[in-house]
C-alpha cells in the first residue's frame, strides 16, 4: 500500500512537458489513413480535434485493479451492488435465458460483468473517447502502439455505426457503454441482439448482454466448470513453488498438483487444466486455484483482481459454480 502511494505522489507530481504529445499527428493520420479505406479528411478532422489531457495518463499509471485485493474487493462486493444486479437480472431475464442458450455463458457472469463495469449504465465514464484516444496514442509511450490500434478501431466503426467521434464519452481508456468494450473488441465482438441492424451497447439490453455472452463464448467459458478456489497455504514442494512463479503463464493439469499434496476441490476435475496465483486479501497471502473459466475473464479484464470480484459477485448472485470456497 505505501509503494502504491509513493508512486501516485511522484506521478502527480511529474511535469506538465514529461506527459506531453511525444508522436506526431500528422504521422499518426497517415498511419490510420494507411491501414484503412477511411478517407484523410475524415481522419485528420477528427485526430486534430482531439483535445491532449496529460490526466489520462496520469490515471493509466494508477489504475484501481493496481491495489491489493483487500482494498479492491469492497468496491464490488458489497450489498448495494448485490441488489442493483439481482434487480437487472430480473428484468432482464426472457433476454439473458436466450442467450444463454446460444453462447452458453452463465446469466450471473455476465450480470457481475456489467455491473462491475458501469452499474449496469450508471457510470460508463465522463471522458471523451476521442480526446483519450488521441492523448494516449501520441503521449503513452509505454502503450502507444496498442492505442494506435484503438484509435484506428474507433474511428472506423463510428464511420461503420453512423456515430460522431467528439460526441462519445467513456473511460479514460477509450472503453465505452455499458459494456466499457475497447474498439477493437466493439468490432470483433459487439452483437446486434435485437436484429435492428445496430450494435447499441448504451441502451439495448438484448445488444449490451448478448456482446458480453458472445465474448466469453469466443474464450471458451464453460457452465459445467468451476472458476477459482481459495487456500490460505499450500504444500511445500518445488512444483507448486514453480507454479506460483509461472502463474498463469503455463496451465498445468489439476492431477499433477494432486500428486504433490494439494486437495482437490469439491466440483473439480483432476483433468482440468489449473494455475495457482496469490494475492494480499484482508487475511494475509491468499492462495488461488484457477481454471480456464478464469482465464476467460480475465481475456475480457487481464486484471486478476477483477477477475476473482466478478466471480464471487456471480456467486452472490446464485451461481454454485462461482463458489470459490471462502
Amino acid at each position: 500500500m505505501k509503494r502504491f502511494l509513493f508512486a501516485l505522489i511522484c506521478l502527480s507530481l511529474l511535469p506538465a512537458q514529461a506527459l506531453a504529445e511525444k508522436f506526431s499527428r500528422d504521422d499518426l493520420i497517415e498511419h490510420i489513413v494507411k491501414e484503412t479505406d477511411l478517407s484523410k479528411s475524415y481522419v485528420s478532422k477528427h485526430v486534430n480535434a482531439a483535445k491532449f489531457d496529460a490526466d489520462l495518463i496520469r490515471k493509466m499509471n494508477t489504475p484501481y485493479e493496481a491495489r491489493p485485493y483487500s482494498e479492491y474487493r469492497p468496491l464490488f462486493i458489497n450489498d448495494r451492488l448485490k441488489k442493483k444486479s439481482q434487480n437487472f437480472l430480473k428484468k432482464h431475464h426472457d433476454i439473458f435465458v436466450e442467450a444463454e442458450a446460444k453462447y452458453g455463458v452463465a446469466p450471473e457472469m455476465i450480470t457481475a460483468i456489467l455491473g462491475i463495469e458501469t452499474r449496469f449504465g450508471e457510470n460508463w465514464g465522463r471522458d471523451k473517447v476521442l480526446d483519450a484516444l488521441v492523448t494516449l496514442a501520441t503521449g503513452y509511450e509505454r502503450r502507444a502502439k496498442f492505442f494506435r490500434k484503438e484509435l484506428k478501431a474507433f474511428l472506423l466503426l463510428c464511420k461503420e455505426e453512423g456515430l460522431k467521434p467528439e460526441d462519445i464519452e467513456g473511460s479514460y481508456a477509450g472503453a465505452f457503454g455499458v459494456t466499457q468494450l475497447m474498439p477493437t473488441s466493439f468490432r470483433e465482438y459487439a452483437v446486434d441482439g435485437n436484429g435492428d441492424g445496430k450494435k447499441d451497447v448504451w441502451h439495448t439490453p438484448e445488444d449490451i448482454i448478448f456482446s458480453v455472452a458472445y465474448y466469453f463464448s469466443r474464450y471458451h467459458w464453460d457452465n459445467n466448470k468451476m472458476v477459482a478456489h481459495v487456500f490460505s497455504s499450500l504444500p511445500k514442494h518445488p512444483l507448486i513453488s514453480k507454479a506460483l512463479k509461472d502463474e498463469t503463464r503455463q496451465y498445468r493439469k489439476l492431477s499433477e498438483f494432486e500428486h504433490v499434496g494439494l486437495s482437490k476441490p469439491k466440483g473439480w476435475s483432476s483433468d482440468e487444466e489449473v494455475a495457482l496465483i496469490s494475492r494480499e486479501t484482508a487475511e494475509g497471502k491468499t492462495y488461488f486455484l484457477v481454471n480456464r473459466n478464469f482465464h476467460a475473464i480475465t481475456r475480457w479484464n487481464r486484471s486478476w483482481n477483477y477477475a476473482l470480484a466478478a466471480t464471487e459477485l456471480a456467486y452472490m448472485l446464485g451461481n454454485e459454480k462461482c463458489d470459490i470456497g471462502r
